[in-house]
C-alpha cells in the first residue's frame, strides 16, 4: 500500500515547481564567484566600494588629471620612468572585489603597449619604488570582455624592478 502524500494530488505539481525554482535560485547564487558585475557605463572609482583587504582609501591618494589614483610606498632610487619605454616590474592586479586577475614577477614590459592607466601611473617612479594604482575602466580595459569584466575599475600593486 502506498503512503499518502502530505500534499493533495492537485498541489504536487505546484510544490515541485516551487522546489525547482528554489533550486535554480540557490544554484545561480552559488555561481556568483564575487566577480564584479559587468557595467554598461565606464567606472568611476570615487563612486565605488573596494574590498577592505585592498586597503583602498581614495581620500589618501593623489589623482592624475585623467583620473588615475595612486599612492606611493617606498620610493626607490636611481633612474626615473619618463615616456613609454621599457621597464621591468613585479605586480598584482585586482578587481575592486579583491579578486586577482593577473600577476607577475620581474616582467619586462613596454609602456607603449600597456593600458593608458599604467602608462600614466608609472611615470616618475624609480627602481625599487612601489605604487598602488586605482585605474578607472576608461583608462584600463574599457568595455571589452576577457579576464576583466567590462567597464571595471582595476587596481595594481606594482614595484619597479629595473629600468633597462
Amino acid at each position: 500500500m502506498r503512503t499518502p502524500s502530505k500534499f493533495p494530488s492537485n498541489r504536487r505539481p505546484a510544490a515541485r515547481l516551487l522546489l525547482a525554482l528554489a533550486s535554480v535560485f540557490a544554484l545561480t547564487s552559488c555561481l556568483n564567484l564575487n566577480v564584479d558585475n559587468p557595467q554598461s557605463e565606464p567606472s568611476d572609482p570615487s563612486k565605488e566600494t573596494f574590498n577592505a583587504a585592498l586597503h583602498i582609501d581614495l581620500s589618501s591618494m593623489k589623482r592624475t588629471p585623467s583620473g588615475v589614483y595612486y599612492k606611493d610606498g617606498p620610493l626607490g632610487a636611481g633612474a626615473t620612468i619618463t615616456g613609454l619605454g621599457g621597464v621591468v616590474v613585479s605586480y598584482i592586479a585586482y578587481l575592486k572585489s579583491g579578486i586577482v586577475f593577473q600577476q607577475g614577477d620581474n616582467v619586462p614590459i613596454s609602456l607603449g603597449s600597456e593600458i593608458v592607466g599604467l602608462q600614466e601611473g608609472l611615470q616618475g617612479m624609480h627602481p625599487g619604488g612601489e605604487r598602488m594604482l586605482v585605474i578607472p575602466s576608461a583608462l584600463a580595459f574599457g568595455a571589452s570582455a576577457g579576464a576583466v569584466p567590462p567597464n571595471s575599475t582595476v587596481i595594481y600593486d606594482i614595484i619597479v624592478d629595473s629600468i633597462p
